[in-house]
C-alpha cells in the first residue's frame, strides 16, 4: 500500500489546492497533514487485533460522522468551532477531512491492497483496481470495479481477504507477519507526489510570508500631515 510519507505529500497538495495564502500557515498545513496520516495509526491497533490494519481508521464511518458533527455544529448561531478559530478554522476542518477521506482513506481503497471501508458492517477488504481500455480487439475493457453478485453482494472486487481471518493487509509492527519491509517510497508515481506535494507546499508558504511582510505596518505614515 502507498506509504505514509504519500499520504502526507498528498495531504499537502490538497492543502496548497484548498486553502488561500491567508489561510496556509505552518499551522494549517500541519493539521491538514495529520488528518491525512492519522488513518495509518490503525496500525497499531493491529498489533492488538490482527487484521485491523486499513480497517478501523480506514472505513468511511470515521469521517462520515466527523462530517456530520462538523455540520451540524457549523450551522447552529452558537457555534463552537466558529466561535473560537472563526470562518478560517471551518474551513481548515472541513480541509482536514478531506485529506483523512482522500490522502489517507482513498489512497489504499483504490490500490491493490485495499481496505475495508464498512468495517464493522462488513468485514472484506474492498479495492478499486484495474483499467480501463479500448482496444480494436476487446472493445472497452473495464476492470476497475467488478461487483460480485455471490451472496447478494453488489461490492467492488474483494482485495485481500478479511478482517476476521485468512489474509489482511500486513504492517511492519506487527511482528507475526514474516515479511516486515518498512516501505517509503514504492513506485515512481509516490516518488512524484511527495515531491509535488512537498515543492508545493513550501511555495505556498513563502508567499505567505512574503505577502505578510509586505504588509504596511501601523507605524507607515502617508500624506504630507
Amino acid at each position: 500500500m502507498p506509504s505514509t510519507l504519500v499520504a502526507a505529500g498528498l495531504a499537502a497538495l490538497l492543502a496548497a489546492a484548498l486553502l488561500d495564502e491567508r489561510q496556509f500557515t505552518g499551522r494549517a498545513l500541519a493539521v491538514v497533514v495529520a488528518a491525512g496520516v492519522a488513518p495509518d495509526l490503525d496500525a497499531l491497533l493491529d498489533v492488538a487485533v490482527e487484521g485491523l490494519h486499513n480497517a478501523a481508521l480506514h472505513n468511511v464511518w470515521v469521517p462520515l460522522l466527523v462530517g456530520v458533527a462538523v455540520r451540524w455544529d457549523t450551522r447552529r448561531d452558537d457555534s463552537w468551532l466558529r466561535g473560537r478559530y472563526g470562518t478560517d478554522g471551518v474551513r481548515l476542518a472541513w480541509v482536514a477531512l478531506a485529506a483523512y477521506c482522500v490522502a489517507g482513506i482513498a489512497l489504499d481503497f483504490f490500490h491493490v491492497e485495499s481496505a475495508a471501508v464498512l468495517w464493522p458492517v462488513h468485514g472484506r477488504f474492498l479495492g478499486v483496481t484495474g483499467r480501463l481500455v479500448y482496444s480494436t480487439a476487446d472493445g472497452v475493457v473495464f476492470t476497475l470495479v467488478e461487483p460480485s453478485l455471490a451472496g447478494g453482494e453488489l461490492l467492488p472486487k474483494a482485495g485481500s481477504g478479511t478482517v476476521a481471518g485468512g489474509e489482511h493487509v500486513p504492517t511492519f509492527l506487527n511482528p507475526d507477519d514474516p515479511d516486515r519491509d518498512l516501505v517509503v517510497i514504492d513506485a515512481g508515481w509516490q516518488l512524484l507526489v511527495v515531491l509535488s506535494g512537498g515543492a508545493m507546499a513550501g511555495w505556498k508558504l513563502r508567499q505567505n510570508t512574503e505577502s505578510t511582510d509586505n504588509e504596511p505596518t501601523g507605524n507607515d505614515q502617508t500624506g504630507d500631515g
